[in-house]
C-alpha cells in the first residue's frame, strides 16, 4: 500500500493539494502561459501559500510527473518579479534533464516540453493519485 504524503502542519495530502492546483495548471496549460507561485497559491486556496508552495506542492508534483513518465509541470509555476522558477526548482533538476551551463536553458526546455504536451482533463487526478 502507498503511503501518502502530508503536509505536517495541516496534516493534507499531496492528493488534495495537487486536485486543489490541478485547475490552475490546466488553465495555464491551456493558455500556453506560466504562472506565479502567488497566482497558484491564492487560486488554489489555503492551505497553499506562495512561500511555501515549492515543499508543500510542486517538489512532490515534479517528483510524481517524473516517475509517470510526464513532463515537469513544477516548471509552469514561476515568480512574479523574474518570470523564471525559483532556485528549489533548479536545485532539483526536475524531469531529469541535462543541466546545461546556462540553467535558465534547462527551465525553458522543460517548459516547452510541459506546454506541447497534450495533457487531458484528467491528468490531475492520475498525478494526484499516482
Amino acid at each position: 500500500m502507498m503511503k501518502m504524503k502530508t503536509c505536517k502542519k495541516s496534516k493534507i495530502t499531496f492528493s488534495k493539494l495537487m486536485l486543489q492546483a490541478w485547475p490552475v495548471l490546466w488553465e495555464a496549460i491551456r493558455q500556453k502561459r506560466t504562472v506565479t507561485y502567488t497566482e497558484l497559491a491564492g487560486r488554489a486556496g489555503r492551505p497553499l501559500h506562495h512561500r511555501h508552495i515549492h515543499r508543500q506542492l510542486l517538489r512532490e508534483m515534479s517528483q510524481r510527473c517524473r516517475r509517470m513518465g510526464l513532463p515537469d509541470l513544477a516548471s509552469l509555476v514561476v515568480r512574479k518579479d523574474t518570470a523564471r522558477p525559483g532556485s528549489g526548482w533548479y536545485d532539483l533538476n526536475p524531469g531529469g534533464l541535462r543541466l546545461p551551463d546556462d540553467p535558465a536553458e534547462s527551465w525553458v526546455e522543460a517548459l516547452q516540453q510541459c506546454l506541447d504536451h497534450p495533457w487531458k482533463s484528467t491528468d490531475g487526478s492520475r498525478i494526484a493519485t499516482g
